[in-house]
């Protein structure tokens, strides 16, 4: 099975757009081609709402795609120092800086990639509404005539 993850050519990425609707956890996934678990190209976004349900968008998630990206980054961040490290400890003394300046990056990033997949990004408030309207939930707003349209307010 670990063969046919790196070959098969799609995978969902990128968990953003957290948001509620009826007290449940509702967010956004995109479905990216992918070589050994890098996301490369975004094909289709979809909605994921805790009861099981999948919505797909009509256009693919900007937010998504960035928090896809972003993760597999940190990643990197991680893997990169964390083989310079070991490099360095093992072809240096201790008390030479490097392998300690390596260590200290691997850990700062390390960090880094945790909170990364740890935070849930919430969706702003005009993605909110996109998808609680894809779900026939409208909701209303309390913005002043005034303030939504400036030909509506009153004159003074």
């Amino acid at each position: 099975t670990g063969l046919k993850n790196k070959v098969h050519p799609c995978r969902l990425f990128g968990k953003s757009d957290h948001f509620t609707v009826d007290g449940q956890e509702a967010f956004v996934k995109t479905k990216f081609f992918h070589v050994g678990y890098m996301p490369c190209a975004p094909e289709e976004s979809y909605l994921y709402l805790k009861d099981g349900t999948v919505i797909q968008l009509p256009e693919i998630a900007g937010a998504s795609v960035l928090w896809a990206w972003l993760r597999y980054i940190a990643t990197l961040l991680v893997a990169i120092p964390l083989v310079g490290c070991i490099l360095t400890f093992v072809m240096l003394t201790t008390r030479d800086v490097w392998p300690w300046l390596c260590l200290g990056f691997t850990i700062v990033f390390f960090f880094i990639m945790i909170a990364s997949y740890v935070y849930k990004p919430k969706a702003s408030e005009e993605n909110r509404q996109k998808y609680l309207e894809m779900l026939g939930i409208v909701h209303h707003t309390n913005i002043q005539a005034s303030e939504a349209d400036p030909l509506l307010s009153p004159k003074v």
